[in-house]
């Protein structure tokens, strides 16, 4: 057993039973992350209802691959346009 391998084992017992298949988990909490909306800025500019995943028990947040290229999309459109 490798290290931190019982730990890992301990927590995907506990994982909840009604998880989806290919549903992302957060590492810390093993509970499935839910998609939500805020206002983000960055680069100084303000976009409304963009896309995340966050945690609903220690509210981690994190972005998927196609949520990251959508805002990037969107940080180009606002700065050329």
């Amino acid at each position: 057993m490798r290290f931190g391998q019982k730990n890992l084992e301990k927590k995907l017992h506990n994982k909840p039973t009604g998880t989806k298949a290919n549903a992302l988990l957060c590492p810390s909490c093993c509970v499935e992350y839910i998609e939500v909306e805020f206002d983000f800025e960055v680069e100084g500019i303000i976009l409304q209802n963009v896309k995340a995943l966050r945690c609903p028990s220690c509210s981690e947040e994190l972005f998927t691959p196609e949520q990251s290229d959508a805002i990037t999309d969107r940080i180009n459109q606002t700065k050329y346009h």
